[in-house]
């Protein structure tokens, strides 16, 4: 089966099945929403069985009303008939019966009477019939009747029932089939259905979700609920009283077993017959597949497969196509192929003259279509080609005259590298011998300029000791300054000392011969203060002298300091100009190092040149001899 078939029964499967699961879902979902909806209206069906059955109480026991009034039990001695004929007319004893006059009191009552809030206004008003809610029998259902003779109100009648007898709602079971339950408020008040235990679930309650629909908000409840551990439909309809006031609800519930039996039952049937119409219909799909799809395929596979491998002759089939589109498109497809044979024959026929170089060969089949491209492009190219023979020819010869000229120029150039590799070496000796000259007048340079700094460092020095040497005058003259003084201080004295002297002299010369002796002494003094006075004089003229003397010399000093510093300012710039032409010179030195290097890479150069242009000579000579046989070659191409 072909991989086409393959996906087309494939996709028609996929399809059947998603139909008919489609279709089945939808049947299941339909059934289970029409089960929900038959067991809907089967528990409506049943609580209406309820208020019918309730209704037809109602009636009975107006019924029995009627029977017992008809006895006159507002006459003494008739209560034993009475009590006859209630025992006759009750059904169970949940029902109960009183007679009372219009004051309330009671002439009749049945001994299970059990209620507490009944009025007798209520009776005397008109009466009631209904559902009634008392504090002490809770719900019921009561008749109550005024009781008239001859026109005028005697007394109230009423006759009821508990409803919390399980007798008649066992009876509507049977009838139905359904549980059914009564509720007073939210709580189970007679029920059928069987709690945990096994016991009726009486005084059990319904959900809160349940009772806000039912009795909060007085609307009827439909849907599904679990009671007790099993599924069950369920229908609560709100319960009214006389008043209209909701007191209680009636239920009705189907367990849901034997629907989910007839729902699974339903749904298996349902998918054994969608598997037996399914295996039908892939039996026929695939049948009506292999005849008019997967067969023709095949073979038209055959000849695109034919056509992919390259094999565009005639086919061998005898498969007859079908008058369809396969069969259209398999007879375009042969008819293409034999198109497509011609067209090879004559690509080929094309091809083979233009591989033994007759390029005025021209295509034989009309090219329709697209191929006509090709016809166009072998005009192309066999325009293009015999121009660019004719080109590759001249350009051969071109080449051929120009490699015989380009050799003559390599020749010449050769020649010309030679000699001037020979000038470079001459001039790279030359720049050697500039070199060594400037590297000496560097080491020179550097040598004169540590000279200098040693000049400038000794005249540094010199001023140095000029200015001590200006300091000690200085202090010299400081010194003799002072000397001054002191020899002023002893001339002061030796001038005291002569007056004291002469006064001395005076003294003796009064005293007489006692102060001979003094005035000697007083002689002597007076010589040797002038002595003083004396040697004072001429020291003080000495010291003027070397004063004089000091100052020309820190003249002369201060003269010779201010030479030093011109001399070492001079010095400074000498040992700056020294230094200068020193860096100078090395760095002339060292572009002359690379300027001598330059020439060694020129030198390489032009010796790398002149091999160069030997071996060009040599490849154009060659390029020559290869240009005269593509000149041959070419001139066996016919355009």
């Amino acid at each position: 089966m072909s991989r086409l078939g393959k996906k087309l029964i494939g996709c028609f499967l996929i399809c059947l099945v998603i139909a008919i699961a489609t279709v089945n879902t939808i049947a299941m979902f339909m059934s289970a929403n029409i089960i929900r909806t038959i067991m809907a209206e089967q528990n409506v069906s049943s609580v209406n069985d309820i208020k019918a059955e309730l209704t037809d109480e109602v009636f009975r026991l107006r019924t029995i009303f009627q029977t017992m009034d008809s006895l006159d039990l507002t006459l003494e001695g008739k209560e034993s008939d009475a009590m006859k004929v209630w025992e006759l007319q009750k059904n169970t004893d949940s029902e109960f019966a009183a007679f009372c006059d219009t004051t309330g009191k009671m002439y009749f009552k049945t001994e299970n009477f059990p209620l507490s809030d009944f009025n007798v206004a209520d009776g005397l008003s008109g009466g009631y019939m209904g559902a009634v809610v008392d504090s002490a029998a809770d719900l019921t259902i009561q008749v109550c009747k005024p009781i008239e003779r001859n026109g005028k109100t005697v007394g109230v009648a009423i006759i009821g029932m508990l409803l919390s007898e399980s007798a008649w709602i066992d009876k509507i079971k049977e009838n139905t089939g359904s549980e059914i339950t009564i509720f007073t408020g939210d709580t189970r008040l007679a029920t059928t259905l069987i709690d945990d235990s096994g016991n009726r679930a009486v005084g059990t309650q319904m959900s809160n979700a349940i009772k806000k629909t039912v009795i909060d908000n007085g609307q009827v409840y439909k849907g599904e609920a679990k009671l007790f551990g099993k599924n069950h439909y369920v229908t609560y309809e709100p319960m009214p009283d006389i008043h209209g006031k909701i007191v209680g609800a009636y239920f009705s519930g189907y367990a849901s077993a034997e629907t989910d039996t007839m729902k699974y039952t339903l749904i298996i049937t349902t998918i054994i017959s969608a598997v037996v119409i399914a295996v039908l219909a892939s039996f026929l799909i695939i049948s009506f597949n292999r005849n008019t799809i997967i067969k023709p395929i095949k073979e038209a596979n055959k000849v695109a497969e034919n056509m992919a491998n390259g094999n565009f002759k005639p086919s061998e089939s005898t498969y007859k196509f079908a008058n369809d589109e396969l069969g259209d498109f398999v007879r375009k497809l042969e008819s293409t192929k034999s198109e497509l044979n011609n067209y090879i024959g004559d690509i080929n026929f094309v091809l083979s003259g233009m591989a033994t170089g007759d390029f005025t060969v021209r295509p034989k089949v009309a090219y329709l279509g697209d191929f006509a491209e090709i016809r166009d492009s072998f005009s192309t190219i066999q325009t293009s080609l015999r121009s660019m023979i004719g080109n590759i020819g001249q350009s051969a010869r071109d080449v051929k005259n120009g490699s015989e000229q380009i050799a003559e120029g390599a020749q010449v150039l050769a020649e010309g590298t030679t000699e001037q590799a020979a000038a470079i070496e001459q001039l790279s000796a030359s720049i050697q011998d500039i070199a060594d000259k400037v590297q000496q007048s560097a080491g020179n340079a550097a040598e004169a300029s540590k000279i200098s700094t040693q000049t400038s460092d000794k005249i540094i020095y010199q001023d140095k000791e000029i200015k001590n040497m200006l300091a000690a005058m200085d202090e010299i003259k400081e010194k003799s300054d002072q000397i001054q003084n002191i020899i002023k201080a002893i001339d002061d004295i030796a001038f005291q000392t002569n007056i004291l002297a002469l006064n001395a002299a005076i003294e003796a010369a009064r005293a007489g011969a006692a102060g001979k002796g003094f005035a000697v002494v007083a002689d002597e003094v007076r010589n040797l203060a002038a002595k003083s006075a004396e040697s004072a004089q001429q020291t003080g003229d000495l010291i003027n002298a070397t004063i004089q003397a000091v100052d020309k010399g820190t003249v002369i000093a201060q003269s010779t300091a201010e030479t030093m510093k011109e001399v070492t300012s001079l010095s400074d710039k000498t040992n700056q100009y020294i230094t200068d032409i020193s860096s100078a010179s090395e760095e002339q030195a060292e572009s002359i190092t690379q300027v001598k290097i330059g020439i060694e890479r020129i030198s390489t150069v032009v010796q790398q040149n002149s091999a160069t242009a030997e071996q060009t000579a040599a490849s154009c000579e060659e390029l020559s001899s290869q240009s005269a046989t593509l000149e041959s070659q070419i001139e066996k191409f016919v355009v």
